[in-house]
């Protein structure tokens, strides 16, 4: 394969391979470690480099023995497909020279690849992975230029003729996946905001909006039991899924039925004003992208306060965030 690029001079970000690997770079990253979920490498790598016999890794070919199809190009297969892994930090990675002279790659996870355990005792990604790379999430992706060509429907709406949630919902398998995947998510940063916001201290009734199976209400409650806690499921509730009249709306709600005194917390991803190239600014304007499905979006800390001025409350403040990125944020009334 050729390149149209004038030259290419081993710079380690030279623009031209970072155009590159853009091209094409995410699809592949993106197939491999579904591919990785689905067959559990991450638990088979897990497993196996917690023995005192492989203290620097597992290579290929140790994993490839634990999986239950075999056939003599599996090791080599497997060994590519683990660089990829590698390549994104998912991975560590050390080479041994064998005594034929054959180098030998070997394998653990790395801290962010302990997020790709689906064991369902621990905190994991796996799930969520799963969701997105669903084939009617994928084809609605297919489609992305349609979010600029109508404004009126969520991309879900405008490829599958119906709301994200319903079209989740009419799939058990899915919606059981889904379900699962936000809870896990939930477990993590609500894990993280524990650690950093103390907001929860002194609050006798605690009433989760759009709180899903209870995941985020229970750690709270775990931490703080004087609390008597109550969850509502209602995703209609979640301010980053609506246009700025219905977030109105759910607010207004949330004011009326608060005594006086009373706050809503708002735990959001908070959009930057100016746009760098942090993980962090990735991971906001990605998920501001995603919220295309539905017709929703984040927004940035002015827009927050926009929103709590107009809706009469009292006062706002962003008092943590979480990861850079995740806001913790009070309403008062």
């Amino acid at each position: 394969m050729g390149s149209n690029c004038e030259e290419i001079n081993g710079e380690e970000n030279d623009p031209c391979l970072s155009a590159m690997l853009l091209s094409f770079g995410p699809m592949v990253y993106t197939a491999v470690l579904n591919a990785a979920i689905e067959l559990n490498l991450f638990e088979i790598i897990a497993k196996a480099t917690t023995t005192t016999t492989a203290p620097f890794g597992v290579s290929a070919s140790e994993i490839a023995s634990r999986l239950p199809i075999q056939h003599k190009k599996l090791a080599q297969r497997l060994d590519r497909m683990l660089s990829v892994l590698g390549s994104h930090s998912l991975l560590t990675c050390s080479t041994l020279t064998n005594q034929d002279g054959k180098v030998q790659r070997l394998f653990q996870l790395s801290a962010s690849g302990k997020y790709f355990i689906n064991a369902e005792a621990t905190a994991s990604l796996a799930l969520f992975t799963t969701f997105m790379n669903h084939p009617k999430l994928v084809q609605a992706f297919l489609n992305f230029k349609e979010i600029l060509l109508d404004c009126d429907k969520g991309l879900y709406m405008k490829v599958h003729g119906m709301p994200i949630f319903e079209g989740i919902q009419s799939d058990p398998t899915w919606n059981h996946i889904f379900n699962e995947a936000m809870a896990n998510i939930c477990r993590i940063e609500m894990t993280k905001i524990l650690e950093i916001y103390s907001g929860f201290e002194g609050i006798s009734l605690l009433i989760d909006v759009g709180g899903g199976v209870g995941q985020s209400l229970n750690i709270i409650i775990s931490k703080y039991p004087s609390i008597k806690g109550v969850n509502f499921d209602l995703p209609q509730g979640i301010l980053h899924n609506w246009s700025d009249e219905n977030c109105l709306k759910v607010l207004n709600n949330c004011y009326k039925a608060l005594p006086e005194n009373g706050k809503v917390v708002v735990v959001d991803f908070i959009m930057p004003e100016a746009i760098g190239s942090s993980e962090a600014d990735k991971m906001v304007t990605s998920f501001d992208n995603l919220m295309f499905l539905d017709g929703g979006s984040e927004r940035t800390e002015k827009e927050f306060m926009n929103l709590c001025q107009i809706s009469e409350f009292s006062s706002f403040r962003v008092v943590s965030r979480a990861f850079t990125a995740l806001g913790v944020m009070e309403f008062y009334k």
